[in-house]
């Protein structure tokens, strides 16, 4: 009314939605019933074709201290800052919305985007309620948002309405899409900020694809498959570890975490998984050998940690990118061992790994790796708060050492 309309023309509004509601629950109740827990499932998402495998079964371990490759290598915050832009460069319908994304964001992952992409590179205030809803908005007006949260801690805010986004697919009996990309921030291992600002918890909802990835170059693959399937009308969650962000070393002055930049047309599947090991003859795994199965800042902590062993090459080190799910590599990967150590970034009892130990334990032949008859524990960071100017309640080398002890006993 403050706006010049009459209540006349309110009224009229009201009785169009309800006319619109009453049209609607009349064709629901005549939509055939689900019958199925695996229909129900279905509806969750919508379908999406996988691009093939970029590391397919069988793919030599990647040294974990490779020599330098010929090309410029970079840490992962360039290379972030790139594959957005590309994403942007190459579809109008790309926006990035977050708060202080103007003027590069809290790590400065979104610098000079705001003057290569003008119009496509919005401030929102500190209500992430609001600026996940306007995610939303925008997918369901066509567009392809790709949607910044500062920090994990910072999501809680906005919860509600990352659920609502989430089951919107389900909620429309898997006819609707719900297309965006949600960049998680947090999970350091510094000591900024205490709690708010190195949250470890991750909560993984139907609906959503949630992955994390430990170096720039694998980052440009998946954010270039999450792109894509935000096109396709799936819903995707990348986590990152801001500890990895400017890496450079595992060990010393090795230079082991700068990355080339991949060739533009190189993407990463939900299935894909990495393995650093030594791969002597091309292989891997074998009697007695350990996978140490982590993701973000693990990879780098149970590298360092398999460097303090006798003999490191006793120790592979596997990359599981998708946290939402069990990657099939990851089924294919554990069947070359017969000791594996989890390792999560996370809390315990909230971590993404221990919701993969169900559906690993199975045999082979039923879907899962044959976890059950295999040596294998699972070791995750502390069950509490991080302090402001302490690292006692992270993942740690001293973790990951003890978990290769257990299996090894």
């Amino acid at each position: 009314v403050d706006a010049g309309l009459t209540w006349d023309e309110v009224r009229a509004d009201f009785e169009f939605l309800k006319t619109e509601c009453e049209a609607a629950f009349d064709v629901a109740s005549t939509e055939p019933k689900v019958e199925s827990r695996e229909e129900q499932v279905s509806r969750c998402a919508v379908p999406y074709a996988e691009p093939p495998r970029h590391l397919p079964p069988g793919t030599a371990p990647t040294p974990p201290f490779a020599p330098p490759p010929s090309g410029k290598r970079e840490v992962m915050r360039k290379q972030m800052t790139r594959c957005i832009s590309e994403a942007m460069s190459s579809d109008p319908r790309v926006v990035y919305i977050g708060e202080d994304v103007e003027h590069g964001g809290y790590y400065l992952v979104t610098s000079g985007l705001k003057d290569l992409h003008p119009g496509r590179v919005v401030d929102f205030p500190p209500d992430e309620t609001t600026l996940v809803g306007a995610g939303v908005g925008f997918a369901q007006a066509g567009l392809v948002p790709i949607v910044e949260i500062p920090y994990a801690k910072y999501l809680d805010c906005g919860f509600d309405m990352f659920t609502e986004a989430a089951c919107m697919t389900w909620l429309s009996g898997g006819r609707e899409g719900m297309g965006m990309v949600v960049r998680l921030q947090g999970f350091d291992r510094g000591t900024f900020g205490g709690n708010f600002h190195t949250h470890n918890t991750l909560y993984c909802p139907p609906g959503v694809d949630v992955v994390c990835y430990s170096n720039g170059e694998d980052y440009a693959r998946g954010m270039r498959s999450a792109v894509d399937r935000a096109k396709q009308g799936r819903m995707s969650m990348l986590v990152d570890c801001t500890d990895l962000l400017n890496k450079r070393h595992v060990l010393g002055k090795d230079k082991a975490w700068l990355r080339p930049y991949p060739a533009s047309r190189e993407t990463l599947s939900l299935h894909d998984v990495r393995t650093y090991g030594d791969g002597e003859g091309g292989g891997r795994g074998g009697r007695g050998k350990v996978a140490v199965v982590t993701y973000g800042n693990g990879v780098v902590t149970s590298l360092q940690a398999r460097e303090a062993l006798p003999n490191p090459s006793d120790v592979d080190v596997v990359d599981c990118m998708l946290l939402s799910s069990v990657p099939d590599g990851l089924k294919e990967e554990l069947a070359h061992y017969d000791r594996v150590v989890f390792a999560d970034i996370c809390k315990e009892g909230m971590n993404p790994l221990s919701g993969m130990l169900g559906e690993l334990q199975r045999p082979i032949e039923r879907g899962g790796a044959g976890l059950a008859g295999k040596r294998w524990c699972a070791k995750a960071a502390a069950r509490g708060y991080n302090p402001l100017g302490s690292l006692v309640t992270f993942l740690n080398v001293d973790d990951v050492l003890e978990g290769i002890d257990e299996v090894l006993q």
